[in-house]
């Protein structure tokens, strides 16, 4: 190496210190480990540089540099900007080269990502993306699996063709598990989620190497405008900013923090802890520093410093809970609106504190505010428990408008402006609609109506220019209407709880929303990509109940979910029916009568239906009155299937859907209430499990007269909420599963005792079933982190597991 100093070696602004210098300005993270930095610097400058040059080099620019010590070894990169001039083209060449560093397998000839260097599996998507090059690199399908996660992530969000759209989709739709998740684990989820988006070749080749693959699976709880969903987090209270140039969510809880992290890649910049739960906050800038203004159950105001995570002002004044907090600017100082419990809209300067203005009215508790300007002058439009929405002046304190046409409490107030001119947009508590009213005369403009539940979260957006409100509530659906037009534009499904928290904002340009509630874990939507909309088949909330049953000699599943049954061809996945339950779907159970498939489905109306599978329609009510049926079940009497259901009023009834649905053939109180029903077979004589809130397993004779109840087995649970039935040995066995519980207990229900206990779960047990394979038995279990085990009964012993996703 030439001595271009005549000092013994190059600097950084020699021709031979540049070159070894340049792949150090592209490095990301902490840096370039020494290997893959002489492997850059050979691609990049077409010189056959040694290790010996490279150390020689790093040796003499020493001070230059920033060394760093990680699990993987040292890594280096320049103290200062280098240069980075044709930064495209020098990316391409730096993505080829790392993908060049990653060994294919003899056989196959596919890249082994399983043992590329950490900087590859966890830098490579940035490269890529800056490349251009990302969506070519995301057609290998082993790559997602070994990807680090947030790296990944951070790159996809970047804008690319549409073959490269549909995978960052799946990969997307599941990100908030893949950090954590295994290898295995990790294949099994995206090989789902690729089923989900229709890839099934995509699908195939992720689970080649497993012992379980999907065949196919619905879409409708994914969409293509997902980013990311933070996990393991309510949210009560949402609002956004920007701090230090980068977008930002603020969300309070019930848990008496205030979070604050990056819409970008998710992560958490800081907590704040309250002295109660925050069920309302805004953010706004002070002295050109973000803050966040929080309002808690316990009525305390409080101005927050999201750069020091400092108090500025605790405001003093409100009584009971504070449901409403929005932030406004008024004569260029910003200011904050409050109202709650005690019903009084209050006024309050930010910068020194103090309140200037009260404005009674209300007659019962305000629960959302926003703001708009009416003929130039600057007002907030509040909702609240009195069915009212009211328009105060916010410069002399007088309420202007009183807009009545709700029939129940407004949860939601958001404020656009249509056609120029200004409008708010309110959800309520008990309808399924949206109203949307003109604030220069207090009429109502229009009423949105698609929802199937209450509204609880409304926010408008501007997109390409035009006015837009996202809606939110009780069916889990984020909706996207065009204002302008009043049309349904999208529905962003996927949450598996209420969703009651909307707020917007930009990314890199972007419209983006949060969504969440307090049952729901916040996500990250881009707006851009959520119209048109993507019509996709499937329930669009969660799936309550399945089973499987024989249609027209193929195999069907039945699924009950939202206030639907579908029946789904297993063979191709098409959906064959689509039944109107028209209330929520609890459960539901099949059978074959003469060769003819029927189900029994129960839910929150408080009547079982039997259903005709082949002809699709409703054959027979059977009454719970006005109690929620909790169970169903088929059972064998006589040689005729019956329908077991049982409700909230502790009754297990048992009827003979060919006869009087008024007089079912057994009736019984039980001491608390049933969760679960299972048919089974005892002495060669049909019997009915029931696992129920009081822990105990009992076993009914459904035949013949005197005592119903055979067996009583106290199982130690604090409550039942599975049940299934097989047999072991020639002797009729139950699995129980507890209602918080990691392990599944076996019972031999000839004597009572306890023959196994499946516990190898990680968290709580929602799910069990029975089936034979290969002159086994095998039990099935889910729990809570939506993990599939695969039990063989006879030796108790784990088979196999199979990770899904979660939403």
């Amino acid at each position: 190496m030439a001595d271009r100093n005549g000092v013994g070696g190059p600097t950084l602004d020699s021709d031979d210190g540049a070159a070894l210098a340049r792949p150090l300005a592209f490095a990301e993270g902490t840096g370039l480990p020494l290997a893959l930095w002489l492997v850059l610097a050979r691609a990049l400058s077409g010189h056959p540089w040694t290790a010996q040059d490279l150390s020689e080099f790093r040796d003499r620019v020493g001070e230059l540099l920033v060394e760093t010590r990680t699990s993987a070894g040292v890594v280096y990169r320049l103290r200062s900007p280098g240069d980075r001039s044709d930064e495209r083209q020098t990316q391409r060449t730096i993505t080829s080269a790392l993908l060049a560093e990653v060994a294919r397998d003899g056989d196959s000839g596919d890249r082994d990502w399983s043992a590329a260097a950490p900087y590859i599996v966890g830098h490579l998507a940035a490269h890529a993306a800056a490349a251009g090059l990302l969506d070519e690199v995301l057609e290998d399908a082993d790559y997602l699996v070994y990807a680090d996660p947030p790296g990944l992530l951070r790159a996809i969000n970047a804008s690319g063709s549409t073959r490269g759209q549909v995978r960052r989709s799946i990969y997307r739709a599941s990100v908030h598990v893949h950090a954590t998740a295994t290898p295995p684990e990790r294949r099994d989820i995206l090989a789902i989620d690729a089923a989900r988006h229709g890839e099934t070749d995509l699908a195939r080749k992720l689970s080649r190497s497993r012992p379980w693959r999907p065949r196919w699976a619905t879409g409708s709880m994914i969409h293509p405008a997902l980013r990311f969903t933070r996990t393991g987090l309510g949210v009560d209270a949402a609002a956004c900013t920007v701090i230090d140039g980068r977008p930002h969510a603020v969300t309070g809880c019930y848990d008496s923090t205030v979070r604050v992290w990056d819409l970008v890649d998710g992560t958490e910049r800081l907590v704040i802890t309250e002295d109660d739960g925050v069920y309302a906050l805004d953010c706004t800038e002070i002295d050109r520093r973000p803050h966040v203004v929080t309002g808690t159950c316990s009525g305390g105001v409080r101005v927050w410093d999201l750069n020091t995570r400092a108090e500025r002002f605790a405001l003093t004044g409100h009584k009971g809970w504070v449901r409403a907090v929005g932030c406004t600017v008024i004569d260029g100082r910003p200011h904050a609106v409050t109202g709650g419990e005690d019903g009084v809209v209050r006024l309050w300067d930010l910068v020194d504190g103090s309140e200037r203005r009260r404005m009674p009215g209300h007659t019962d508790e305000i629960r959302a505010v926003a703001f708009a300007e009416v003929t130039g002058r600057p007002v907030a439009v509040t909702g609240g428990c009195d069915n009212t929405v009211r328009v105060w002046d916010l410069e002399d304190g007088v309420e202007r408008a009183l807009l009545t046409g709700h029939t129940s409490a407004v949860y939601s107030v958001s404020c656009t402006v249509i056609e120029g001119i200004p409008h708010a947009v309110t959800g309520s508590g008990g309808e399924g609609e949206t109203r949307v009213w003109c604030l220069t005369d207090g009429s109502q403009r229009a009423v949105l109506g698609g929802h199937t539940s209450w509204i609880s979260a409304v926010s408008c957006v501007d997109l390409d220019g035009r006015p837009h409100v996202l809606t939110a509530g009780g069916d889990c659906t984020v909706r996207l209407w065009d204002l302008t037009e009043d049309t349904e534009c999208a529905v962003l499904t996927g949450h598996q709880g209420y969703a009651d928290v909307l707020a917007c904002t930009e990314v890199d340009g972007r419209p983006y929303a949060v969504s969440g509630g307090h049952s729901a874990s916040p996500r990250v939507w881009d707006l851009g990509d959520a119209v048109p909309s993507s019509k996709r088949e499937g329930h669009t909330g969660v799936v309550q109940a399945v089973d499987a049953v024989t249609v027209e000699g193929r195999p069907h599943a039945v699924t009950g979910g939202d206030t639907t049954v579908r029946v789904w061809d297993l063979a191709d996945g098409t959906e064959r029916r689509t039944l109107s339950h028209r209330h929520s779907v609890e459960a539901l159970a099949c059978t074959t009568v003469d060769g003819s498939p029927y189900a029994a489905v129960g839910g929150s109306c408080g009547v079982t239906r039997v259903w005709d599978l082949d002809a699709g329609t409703a054959l027979r009510d059977l009454p719970s009155p006005d109690h929620r049926v909790e169970a169903v079940a088929w059972v064998d009497v006589d040689g005729h299937p019956h329908v077991a259901t049982s409700d909230q009023d502790r009754t297990v009834r048992v009827w003979d859907p060919d006869e009087d649905a008024e007089r079912p053939l057994l009736t019984d109180r039980t001491r608390s209430a049933v969760r679960a029903l299972e048919p089974v077979t005892a002495d060669g004589r049909p019997h009915l499990l029931t696992g129920s809130e009081d822990g105990v397993l009992r076993v009914w004779r459904v035949t013949g007269k005197g005592r119903r109840v055979t067996a009583t087995i106290r199982t130690g649970h604090h409550w039942i909420r599975a049940l299934a039935a097989t047999v072991l040995d020639d002797r009729p066995h139950a699995l129980t599963v507890g209602g918080n519980d990691t392990a599944v207990q076996v019972w031999d229900l000839t004597d009572g005792t306890l023959r196994a206990t499946l516990a190898q779960h990680p968290s709580a047990v929602v799910a069990v079933t029975c089936a034979g394979r290969d002159d086994r038995w095998e039990a099935v279990t889910l729990d809570s982190s939506g993990t599939v085990h695969i039990w063989d009964l006879a030796s108790a012993q784990l088979r196999e597991k199979i990770a899904l996703p979660s939403a």
